[in-house]
């Protein structure tokens, strides 16, 4: 994940509890069959996507939070961040402030796959 122009790291959170979602449990969802999506080498840790977010559900959040993931790939992946992109699924209604706010269009809006 990117980090800011001068090599600096934003406050990060370390007190989350992160479950990956199951996308058969996002397909009964009444919410919008839709899925917010990164872009992680355009991520620049502005934060505006948490600053905007109406409903507070998207955390900026230090890789350690992932170390002992089930997946190999997830923990690898996190040990080279220098964050970890989360979003509140049981709170995100899908409503795109984030990635309209976001000023380097790392965030976009996908469908999810039956």
């Amino acid at each position: 994940m990117g980090k800011t122009d001068r090599g600096e790291h934003p406050l990060m959170f370390d007190d989350y509890v992160v479950q990956q979602v199951d996308p058969n449990w996002l397909q009964e969802r009444v919410k919008p069959k839709r899925h917010i999506g990164l872009t992680p080498e355009l991520c620049i840790l502005c934060r505006a996507c948490e600053d905007v977010c109406p409903w507070e559900c998207i955390y900026m959040m230090s890789p350690s939070i992932i170390q002992d993931a089930d997946s190999p790939e997830l923990v690898t992946l996190a040990s080279q961040s220098h964050a970890v992109f989360i979003i509140d699924d049981n709170e995100c209604t899908r409503c795109a402030i984030c990635v309209e706010r976001c000023p380097s269009d790392a965030l976009w809006l996908g469908r999810v796959e039956a």
